[in-house]
């Protein structure tokens, strides 16, 4: 008797672990959605918010406008989930025709819809703006930008006094109010222009005016000395003969431990004074770190006030003696993480850290009137990259140098 030998052959299949997309089925025979049906409008500044009712048809893949904008074709588009569209950038007043399109899953449009805006007023037309005499060179001050717009202010100088004007810098911001030096700029009559312009290209009418820009001089330090005022704190760490507070002005010049540091134990915030030896006006504050240390942490200052008086209480309190020249933050190219949070260090946060972090003194509501004479200048630390936003009470400080800019008052 034969013997029957059957052979099983097991074929494995493997598939891989890649995960597949997501298989949605379009049938491209589907006819087009229905059209919306406009609720409301509601005109906006520049532009439109356009509410409607999304049609019931399960071809539906979204809603789109089709409008023109400084002679540009441009589509503004909406899911199927949503019930509004904004429509924005427009220059103008000007009555503006938007086309619906109801949008298929087989990318299919629906018959249009027109409606018809009326933009109210852009923030380029609304927002106040001008320019003054400033130190060094002229202020370019923005007011009231209640819609908080982002806006460039572009400032223009006819350095040839020919009548031809070209940009020399252009300041970004969504500020209700702000005030930008430009510096570096020679001391003699200047004609300048300013306009807005929003991120559309709309643009402003240009304002022109003859300015002169106010002289600004390194203020010598050869007279500065501790103030030494009963609630000042400057004890040097670690009970050191350096770290002294005369390193401030000293600079590279100290003879040891060329940079001022307070004690571990200091408080917080705290504060010490210096007498100037003369009578002031301070335009600018220029700082820089202990040498290659503390970049974006540790006993550096965050933030930072400067305060001036003429006459101190010698009690050293608080009192209508001082007034406040500005509250600072130490400035990051690339800006900060969410609370405590530096975030990324860069090459140009390194670079704006030791060779180019300065304090720029503008009027501001808590500081109406920064430009008075001072003969003293308080310093007062509100907190260091150790103790922002903590209940720290107590913190060392570290500060390299301090070179003030201004006029002499007297």
């Amino acid at each position: 008797m034969k013997k029957l030998i059957i052979y099983f052959t097991v074929i494995l299949f493997v598939v891989s672990c890649k995960e597949l997309g997501r298989l949605d089925h379009i049938d491209e025979n589907a006819p087009s959605p229905k059209p919306v049906e406009i609720k409301d409008v509601k005109n906006t500044s520049g532009g439109a918010i356009i509410s409607y009712n999304i049609p019931d048809d399960k071809n539906l893949l979204g809603v789109k406008a089709v409008y023109t904008r400084n002679g540009n074709l441009v589509e503004t588009k909406a899911s199927q989930f949503v019930d509004t569209l904004v429509v924005e950038g427009f220059g103008s007043t000007n009555v503006q025709d938007i086309q619906l399109y109801s949008i298929g899953r087989n990318e299919k449009l629906s018959t249009p819809v027109t409606v018809k805006i009326n933009p109210l007023p852009p923030p380029v037309q609304t927002v106040k703006f001008d320019l003054e005499s400033g130190f060094g060179g002229v202020n370019v001050n923005l007011n009231e930008n209640n819609s908080e717009a982002d806006l460039a202010l572009v400032l223009m100088v006819d350095t040839l006094g020919n009548g031809r004007f070209s940009d020399i810098q252009t300041f970004h911001t969504k500020s209700k109010k702000i005030k930008f030096p430009r510096r570096g700029l020679k001391i003699k009559p200047t004609k300048f222009a300013l306009y807005l312009r929003d991120r559309w290209n709309n643009v402003s009418d240009t304002i022109y005016k003859e300015l002169t820009p106010i002289e600004e001089l390194k203020i010598p330090s050869d007279l500065f000395r501790n103030a030494n005022l009963p609630t000042d704190y400057f004890t040097p760490a670690n009970g050191s003969t350096g770290y002294r507070l005369e390193q401030i002005w000293l600079g590279e010049d100290a003879s040891d431990q060329n940079f001022y540091a307070s004690s571990h134990s200091a408080p917080v915030p705290q504060w010490f004074t210096i007498d100037l030896g003369r009578t002031v006006k301070i335009s600018r504050i220029q700082k820089w770190p202990r040498p290659d240390y503390e970049l974006f942490t540790g006993p550096a200052p965050r933030i930072i006030e400067f305060w001036g008086s003429t006459n101190p209480n010698p009690t050293g309190e608080w009192d209508d003696s001082w007034f406040l020249i500005g509250e600072f933050e130490q400035f990051k190219p690339s800006g900060y993480g969410e609370g405590r949070e530096v975030g990324p260090v860069t090459d140009e946060d390194k670079d704006y850290w030791y060779n180019r972090t300065e304090f720029d003194v503008i009027p501001t509501e808590d500081a109406p009137d920064p430009y008075r004479p001072a003969s003293h200048i308080r310093i007062r630390v509100k907190s260091t990259f150790q103790t922002y936003g903590t209940d720290t009470k107590m913190s060392q400080t570290i500060i390299g140098q301090l070179v003030f800019w201004g006029q002499m008052a007297e």
